[in-house]
């Protein structure tokens, strides 16, 4: 994914920690993550403008500040001071200063 103009974008969908870590923190669109496995999952670092939907079967660690909701079948690791919505038959497992709200 080079030479990709985010600020024609209104959502992106990531399929690899490597699409996920260049999308820059002033991105005004959603960011879906799809890839992530419990012993491999993808890793939000930071927080963008809306909150990254982690969705399917993904598995995601949220860290930092970051903002994770997870749909479907995914689940989310919140760490520091991260915030977790959880949809769905989506779980959650909260350390830290972390915050979740399920629905």
């Amino acid at each position: 994914m080079t030479n990709i103009d985010y600020s024609k974008l209104s959502e992106i969908t990531v399929k690899n920690q490597e699409e996920l870590d260049l999308i820059p923190l002033d991105f005004k669109g959603r960011i879906y993550i799809e890839f992530g496995e419990y012993w491999q999952p993808a890793v939000v670092r930071n927080k963008y403008y809306y909150s990254v939907v982690a969705r399917g079967n993904s598995s995601v660690e949220a860290w930092g500040n970051s903002s994770v909701e997870a749909w479907g079948n995914s689940s989310v690791e919140a760490r520091g001071n991260s915030s977790v919505e959880a949809w769905g038959n989506s779980s959650v497992e909260a350390w830290g200063n972390s915050s979740v709200e399920a629905r």
